[in-house]
């Protein structure tokens, strides 16, 4: 057309970037929209609003807000679509307050909102946890006359379950289906997915009897989740039960639902029911992915199967996945528990030599092994690795050193690397409870009092432990009357004691001289 001495208009360009994008040819179709300006063509606000949908629907908001720019720039005023695809750019890149306002100015230039504005808009809002907004919203858009549709309560459904509010989420539900709303796998798997992560496995199960009533058939996804659900609360025979009631219904599992079951075998030390599941699998033609042998190979390390979880690893290095991080990661934590540091050590190197490189979790595992085996001078020295070169050491490699340290009765070694921490991590009440631990077996209570309230001052919550620590330290040295007082301090601050505590206080004051007691507040908690 160009050749011919055509020019093209905005109706081409217009046609042509459009067909482009819809294509999936989006470098051709911005590449044109570039040279329809940079040519002097006058666009409007339809190619404008084109090519932003464009940059928002290959997750690149930020381009298409530089594209609406332009468009101002050019005098080009938006309609009612290009501010639809504004907010939704902007909601996904989790600027929720700015929508916020382009829905103001949408308002204010006498626009009506769509339902996808609407729907951008309180997607936008349930992602950031801003329910309140986004249900008053709602409101207001039913108000307007707008029938919300199965998306719209799917998304608000969504945002009810991710942030634990099963009750709400189940009348909202069942103020949908009030409302002629036809509810479908998708809600059906949110309601039952929510219930699982709250284990409100009688709920679940409810929500998943309701779907035979709405005609509605489980899906993979509906089965896994329930499946999961129930092996998570410990019931691993029932969710076994369940499984193979719905193979026999006809039910597909996939890689996914294996994995989920294969996990919850591991979890419960049933090696031989997660093996059966994992011929199973190969017999039914899924193939196992990474995520499956990581699973297996650590189960096969819990139950002392060294010799398996090796061959596991050679077979399927060979042949099957490539191995991840997470595989190195549980080989050379299987070796340390097994106390097979040389062989840890040696798979360490073949990393460093391969492909997947070691992370600050593959290093502090060896660190925290060479410490138990009292190895200080290994474990520096891998901690020095970590220094020169990537990953950076965190809070729990500087913590496995400092217990080390501690545990090798090296207790200046110990502070020093304490207060190195301190310049570079933010330490935790882990850290720290360890840090008082450390002192109290030496007798330094008052220092481990010091090292307690610093945790307290940086803002850090002691838990259980960290009281247990330092209530056992006063007792050890005969101060029972403070541990009795840090013990009240833990009970007003609303933690419970367990039942090392309980003993503790029962062994060190009830055993004590009461009548020093007699009359005093320290006993009355004495009693």
């Amino acid at each position: 057309m160009i050749e011919k001495g055509i020019s093209p208009d905005l109706v081409v360009y217009s046609i042509l970037v459009d067909g482009l994008f819809k294509a999936g040819k989006f470098e051709e179709g911005c590449w044109l929209f570039s040279a329809a300006l940079d040519g002097g063509i006058k666009l409007d606000v339809v190619i404008f609003s084109s090519v932003m949908d464009a940059y928002v629907r290959i997750g690149d908001p930020v381009k298409s807000v530089e594209v609406y720019r332009r468009m101002l720039k050019e005098g080009i005023s938006p309609n009612s679509v290009s501010y639809t695809i504004l907010i939704n750019g902007m909601c996904q890149d989790g600027k929720v307050a700015e929508a916020c306002g382009i829905f103001g100015q949408i308002l204010k230039c006498g626009f009506v909102p769509s339902i996808l504005t609407y729907s951008s808009l309180i997607e936008g809002m349930c992602k950031i946890g801003n329910l309140k907004d986004a249900f008053q919203l709602y409101e207001s858009m039913v108000k307007t006359g707008y029938e919300p549709d199965i998306i719209l309560y799917g998304v608000l459904l969504n945002g009810l379950c991710k942030n634990g509010l099963m009750g709400d989420a189940l009348r909202f539900f069942f103020q949908a289906v009030h409302r002629g709303i036809k509810p479908n796998v998708y809600t059906f798997n949110m309601l039952i997915d929510g219930c699982c992560r709250l284990k409100r496995l009688r709920d679940a199960v409810k929500v998943y009897i309701q779907m035979g009533i709405y005609n509605i058939k489980p899906d993979v996804v509906t089965n896994t989740v329930l499946i999961k659900g129930i092996s998570e609360v410990g019931r691993l025979n029932d969710a076994l039960v369940f499984f193979f009631q719905s193979v026999k219904k006809g039910f597909l599992p996939d890689v996914v639902t294996y994995c989920t079951l294969i996990d919850g075998c591991c979890k419960q030390k049933h090696l031989h029911a997660g093996l059966r599941l994992f011929e199973m699998m190969r017999r039914n033609g899924v193939n196992p992915d990474i995520a499956i042998y990581n699973v297996l190979i650590n189960m096969l390390f819990k139950e002392n199967c060294i010799d398996a979880a090796q061959e596991v690893f050679e077979r399927f290095a060979e042949s099957g996945p490539e191995p991840d991080i997470i595989t190195y990661n549980t080989m050379i934590c299987g070796y340390c528990f097994q106390r097979r540091l040389e062989v840890a050590v040696q798979l360490f190197e073949e990393m460093m030599q391969g492909q997947c490189k070691p992370n600050a979790i593959t290093c502090t595992i060896l660190i925290d092994a060479f410490c138990k085996e009292g190895k200080m001078d290994d474990a520096m020295l891998m901690f020095g690795k970590m220094l020169e070169k990537d990953p950076e050491p965190n809070v729990v490699t500087y913590s496995c050193l400092i217990d080390g340290f501690f545990k090798s009765e090296n207790t200046k070694s110990a502070f020093e690397l304490h207060e190195e921490m301190l310049k570079s991590v933010s330490p935790n009440i882990v850290s720290y409870s360890i840090l008082i631990d450390g002192l109290c077996k030496r007798g330094l209570v008052e220092k481990a009092s010091l090292a307690f309230h610093c945790a307290i001052n940086r803002g850090l919550m002691p838990d259980v432990i960290a009281y247990g620590i330092l209530i056992h330290g006063y007792c050890k040295v005969g101060r029972t009357a403070e541990g009795l007082v840090l013990y009240g301090r833990m009970l007003t601050s609303g933690i419970m004691p367990d039942a090392v505590i309980q003993r503790m206080i029962a062994e060190h004051i009830l055993g004590a001289d009461r009548r020093k007691y007699e009359g005093t507040p320290n006993h009355m908690i004495c009693r």
